[in-house]
């Protein structure tokens, strides 16, 4: 008799798992937001909506970083804007360049694998255009 309830207690906690297919060490399918690192971005690092923006089906992310003073205290700070960069893969090279250009550099350009950025520093902040490759 208490064979037989080991079985079926056995059955029941290992049964679904022999017959549905699925491997245990198979991932759970991931939401659209978090395989999206663009939407991931917004949502993670920007909850306040200042300083992101989506456009072009979710293939450009506009960025507007805060700069330094009360006056030009609107965007991301300093957190928000290495929540983006990490979030999106920036490599370091490129978002120390990105942290290091004056407002005399004007608009430059790099990319990543599969991304472009265009961006320009200033006292305003830090203001960068990233599209996703096609």
């Amino acid at each position: 008799m208490l064979l037989a309830v080991f079985v079926v207690a056995l059955a029941v906690v290992v049964g679904p798992r022999l017959f549905s297919g699925s491997d245990s060490n198979t991932p759970n399918p991931v939401a659209d937001a978090q395989a999206d690192p663009m939407l991931t971005a917004v949502d993670k690092c920007d909850p306040g909506k200042e300083g992101l923006k989506l456009s072009d089906k979710n293939t450009k992310l506009s960025v507007n970083g805060a700069g330094t003073g009360s006056k030009h205290a609107i965007g991301l700070d300093e957190t928000q804007m290495t929540c983006v960069f990490t979030t999106l893969g920036v490599p370091g090279a490129l978002s120390a360049r990105m942290s290091g250009t004056t407002e005399a550099d004007g608009r430059l350009e790099g990319e990543w694998p599969g991304y472009s950025v265009t961006w320009t520093n200033s006292a305003a902040g830090l203001d960068l255009v990233v599209t996703a490759a096609g």
